[in-house]
C-alpha cells in the first residue's frame, strides 16, 4: 500500500538548471515540514509548552524569524507562527506540541502538503525579486532574522533573507510553485 503514496515535489516537471551569467540561482528545498501554530503570546502555559518543545518561545516581534533546535519559527501575526521542520519531522513535532500544549488554548496544524520553499541566491537575487515584489529588499532595510508576508507576480509568499545575506527564502503554496518558478526563470533572463 505504501507504494501508492509517493511524495513528489510540486516542481517535478520544471527543470532547474544552473544560472547563466549573473542570473540568480533558484533552488527548491522540497519536502520540508510546515506547522502552523496559533496561540496567545501572553498565555504562560502556551509559552512554556512552546519553549519545552522548540527550545525557545515563539517570536513576538512583528516580522521576525528565529532558529532553534533545527526549526525556523516565522512570526505571521500576533497569535500565529509558521514552524519549518527538517524533512519528515513535522509529524513528531506536531505530536510533541499537542502534548505540551494540551492545557493551553491553541491550534497546531500540519500544512506540509500545501507549502514548499525556494532559495533564490546570488548577487542579483534582490534585483530579481524587486521586479515585482513591493518590499524594500535592501539589506539595511530587510535583514536576516526578519520575514514578511508579501506577494511576487500576484502569488502570496513568506519571504526571509538567508542568514548569510546571500539571497532569500521564499515559502509559497504548492499550487503556485510551478507558476512562480517559471515566472522567476523568465524574469532572470534579464540578468544573463
Amino acid at each position: 500500500m505504501s507504494d501508492l503514496f509517493q511524495q513528489e515535489s510540486p516542481l517535478v516537471q520544471v527543470e532547474l538548471g544552473d544560472p547563466i551569467g549573473s542570473a540568480p540561482r533558484i533552488e527548491e528545498k522540497p519536502f520540508l515540514g510546515y506547522i502552523n501554530l496559533r496561540g496567545r503570546s501572553d498565555d504562560t502555559r502556551f509559552l512554556a509548552g512552546v519553549l519545552k518543545v522548540l527550545g525557545c518561545e515563539p517570536p513576538v516581534e512583528a516580522n521576525t524569524v528565529v532558529d532553534s533546535k533545527g526549526y525556523s519559527i516565522y512570526w505571521l501575526g500576533p497569535d500565529e507562527w509558521l514552524i519549518v521542520t527538517p524533512a519528515g519531522g513535522q509529524g513528531q513535532l506536531k505530536a510533541e506540541l499537542l502534548s505540551a500544549l494540551r492545557d493551553a488554548f491553541c491550534s497546531v496544524v500540519d500544512n506540509s502538503s500545501g507549502l514548499t520553499m525556494l532559495h533564490i541566491s546570488g548577487e542579483n537575487s534582490a534585483a530579481l525579486l524587486a521586479t515585482d515584489c513591493p518590499l524594500d529588499l535592501h539589506p539595511r532595510e530587510f535583514k536576516p532574522g526578519q520575514c514578511a508576508q508579501t506577494r511576487l507576480a500576484r502569488a502570496g509568499m513568506t519571504l526571509s533573507p538567508l542568514p548569510d545575506s546571500s539571497g532569500f527564502e521564499v515559502i509559497i503554496r504548492r499550487s503556485f510553485a510551478d507558476y512562480l518558478l517559471l515566472w522567476l526563470q523568465d524574469a532572470a533572463i534579464a540578468f544573463e
